[in-house]
């Protein structure tokens, strides 16, 4: 379960909140598995759409379909969903998309304390990271990807400029500054 949220947080750009339950269930607000469309069919996905019900900028509360492609790698997201959906079908399509077997939903919590229990195990530091970081890492991923600006706009859902502060540089990229600037400098000299 907690391979297809990671891999939907991410390549979805999700806010933690439109995929995990901090209140009881609603599915009238809440992300249920009747949300997930594969196509052209579960067994043979090559893309699914998520169908967010509300969000943070919604305030009409119109939704929004988000299409997720196949990566055709360890990362590819259609194959975390797909297996997980295949693997838990006494699940009802009306509970919440993200459950474990004892029926509790996935909260922002629960999710952060799963991170960052998994960073722990890896050697990384785990205080760096949160549920919104999948986000934050699309993002700074699309970014460093050269995807326009206003394709990363889209895929997040932001209706101004501020998805520049979710960008991060990488550690390379300021590294590579000083080599730069003075290769610069030594031309005009």
């Amino acid at each position: 379960m907690l391979w297809a949220a990671f891999t939907l947080a991410f390549f979805g750009f999700l806010r933690c909140s439109e995929f995990t339950c901090n209140s009881p269930f609603d599915p009238e607000y809440h992300l249920s598995r009747t949300g997930i469309i594969f196509y052209p069919n579960i067994l043979n996905a090559e893309q699914f759409d998520v169908i967010i019900k509300r969000s943070k900028t919604d305030p009409f509360r119109r939704g929004c379909r988000l299409t997720i492609g196949s990566s055709l790698n360890e990362f590819c997201p259609v194959r975390a969903m797909k297996n997980y959906l295949l693997q838990t079908p006494s699940i009802p399509e009306s509970r919440p998309l993200f459950q474990f077997e004892s029926g509790a939903p996935l909260t922002r919590a629960t999710l952060t304390s799963h991170l960052r229990s998994l960073l722990q195990q890896q050697g990384l530091d785990e205080t760096l990271y949160a549920s919104h970081s999948f986000r934050i890492g699309a993002a700074t991923a699309a970014g460093s990807a050269g995807l326009p600006t206003w394709l990363i706009k889209t895929l997040g859902r932001w209706s101004s400029d501020c998805y520049e502060r979710y960008i991060r540089t990488p550690r390379d990229v300021l590294v590579s500054v000083t080599s730069k600037l003075i290769a610069n400098t030594n031309q005009k000299v």
